[in-house]
């Protein structure tokens, strides 16, 4: 057992750690954030600027066959280097996928941020302390508190930032030993952005929702349908991944196509609605869904696997909140039930679906819509989550869960 010196060393140590974390997660989310408005609101104002995307394409590509080997990696890189740290989170990461995140969306590639801010939040961390030599295991604490810092500030849910980091690496295991550094560093990341007065996604308050067998099989059909929608988004997104790599040998040129694929979906679409994040349809649906066309969750998911697929950068966790919120909508409309209450849990359920964290998933759903259908919303991220499976959009998280067979051997 650790003596009482050993405990006040660990505890002040991970204060420490957690705050330092957080400064610069909240930093990051802050400049991030504001350089990211101001992308999508330039795009918005300058119509032509959508049809010099695979230009864009061509350049982020040239950047990453050059310097960006390990980069490419993404979250994944972060993800190993909890697992198993190596050569660290290259520093050159921050300012690549930074730079290559705002190109994105100031030319229409339909990609998210919150795990590009993971990735310059890492990056940044794990760099700054790379000279003080950390043992593995701290290098491990520190990389998932990063997450939590990035998390909470970019999207504002300081303890929803902090279940995910401890739940997302890792399938089946939650990472207690770094929940205080966890927690302050996604409070502390939150903080920052709240106080530099950055808006986050528009969501509202859900009014409180009891239980019913009524509601219960709408419930399970909304289930059903989000882990569907998680399992053809990683699908295709592999699948255009695969297909570009197979087809296309020089990297440099597949972003190229792929913005190309871009600019006709729009045309056959007759919309510009699914380019860049697309916020404005996930908080129309919670205002009732009035004008929301029935397949724009098929479209959106076409347009962010194309994106992602073939090398634009910026994340997976956006577009596929805004996936779910619109296919949980359509799912409500069908089915007679709320709209605000369908597309909030269906927001939350397809991602939770989508990156094996279900628990995560029901306290980020209670941040941002408060508490009223926390057991609507617990049913529907587990059932969601169950029915997946262990397929996932992180390809580098360990799935440690004891399968059925095993149980009762």
């Amino acid at each position: 057992m650790p003596s009482l010196y050993a405990r006040s060393k660990e505890l002040v140590f991970d204060l420490v750690l957690g705050v330092v974390v957080g400064v610069i997660g909240g930093g990051v989310a802050y400049a991030f954030l504001r350089t990211l408005s101001w992308a999508n609101a330039t795009r918005l104002n300058n119509g032509n600027l959508i049809y010099f995307l695979p230009l864009a394409g061509l350049v982020i590509g040239l950047v990453y066959h050059h310097f960006g080997a390990r980069v490419a990696s993404g979250s994944n890189l972060v993800f190993e280097e909890i697992h198993e740290p190596g050569a660290g989170v290259p520093r050159r990461m921050a300012p690549m996928v930074f730079a290559a995140t705002v190109v994105s969306h100031l030319f229409g590639a339909s990609t998210g941020r919150e795990s590009a801010g993971i990735q310059i939040t890492a990056s940044i961390a794990d760099g700054l302390a790379r000279p003080f030599s950390p043992s593995p295991e701290t290098r491990k604490l520190l990389l998932i508190t990063a997450i939590s810092a990035a998390f909470g500030g970019l999207f504002g849910v300081p303890i929803g930032g902090m279940v995910f980091a401890l739940e997302v690496q890792e399938n089946g295991r939650i990472r207690y030993e770094a929940m205080l550094p966890a927690l302050l560093a996604g409070l502390v990341g939150f903080q920052i952005v709240e106080n530099l007065d950055i808006q986050h996604l528009v969501t509202g308050t859900l009014i409180p929702v009891e239980l019913s067998l009524a509601l219960s099989w709408k419930l399970v059909v909304l289930s059903a349908v989000s882990s569907i929608l998680a399992i053809a988004f990683i699908q295709l997104t592999h699948s255009v991944h695969r297909a570009a790599h197979s087809l296309i040998k020089w990297q440099p040129l597949r972003p190229v196509v792929g913005g190309c694929i871009v600019l006709l979906l729009v045309l056959l679409s007759g919309t510009r609605d699914y380019l860049g994040l697309s916020t404005h349809l996930a908080e129309g649906t919670f205002a009732g869904a009035v004008g929301i066309a029935v397949g724009a969750f098929a479209w959106k998911l076409v347009f962010t696997s194309v994106s992602l697929g073939t090398g634009f950068i910026g994340g997976e966790m956006v577009p596929l909140f805004i996936i779910g919120a619109l296919a949980g909508a359509q799912t409500g409309r069908l089915l007679n039930a709320s709209i605000p209450l369908f597309a909030a849990i269906g927001m939350m359920a397809t991602f939770a679906a989508a990156s094996n964290t279900p628990i995560a998933c029901i306290v980020i759903g209670v941040e941002l819509f408060g508490a009223g259908a926390m057991i609507p919303l617990a049913l529907v991220c587990v059932v969601a989550y169950v029915l997946s499976g262990q397929c996932g959009i992180y390809h580098s998280q360990k799935h440690v869960l004891i399968t059925r067979g095993s149980r009762f051997k």
